[in-house]
């Protein structure tokens, strides 16, 4: 008698499952190949996040951000999403170089720019960023289109056994305790 029993089509049962898996694996690979080259074509998806100077005041910053997306724009990008730059306090002191001369900064402008392009610019506008006198610090970093925020959830809190009372509200009319008659109910209760 043989050592493994044969299938149906006269190959053995452990060769057959073999072969299932190896084409189930060229076809896994396949597509993963198709949506690889699928998003390429699609485009990168892109997040600037940035802070611009606190010198600039708050009337020249929607100028200096709309130049900044003009940047961007010349590049071919296209934009998903913003946030206009707002005055935030920094965790620490930052020092920028401006006009040859180190200052110090406490607060500043954040903002963020989320964009999608097709072609290679990381080099190209981290260089154009890093000559731009107006921005303290910037970031560039790969992400998705979808919005990767949550909302934020109001807070419920548990009712607790406490109650407060207004010191100043009346009070109820003290009723005299009747001692026979609490004798009395204390017993009922009692089995």
């Amino acid at each position: 008698m043989h050592k493994y029993k044969k299938s149906f089509w006269g190959i053995e049962n452990s060769k057959l499952l073999t072969f299932k898996t190896l084409f189930a694996n060229i076809a896994l690979m396949e597509n993963e190949t198709n949506q690889a080259k699928m998003s390429e074509k699609a485009g990168k998806v892109y997040e600037l996040s940035f802070i611009f100077v606190p010198l600039l005041g708050d009337d020249a910053i929607p100028a200096k951000f709309g130049e900044l997306k003009g940047v961007l724009a010349d590049m071919g990008v296209q934009f998903i999403t913003e946030e206009m730059p707002r005055l935030i306090p920094l965790a620490y002191t930052m020092e920028r170089t401006i006009i040859n001369k180190k200052n110090q900064f406490s607060t500043g402008y954040f903002s963020w720019i989320k964009f999608e392009t097709t072609a290679p610019l990381e080099k190209e506008l981290n260089d154009k960023l890093k000559m731009n006198e107006d921005i303290i610090r910037f970031l560039i970093i790969k992400t998705v289109a979808e919005n990767t925020m949550s909302p934020k959830k109001g807070v419920v809190r548990e009712r607790s056994s406490r109650r407060f009372f207004d010191k100043t509200a009346t009070r109820e009319a003290d009723v005299p305790m009747d001692k026979e008659q609490v004798d009395k109910k204390i017993e009922e209760m009692i089995v």
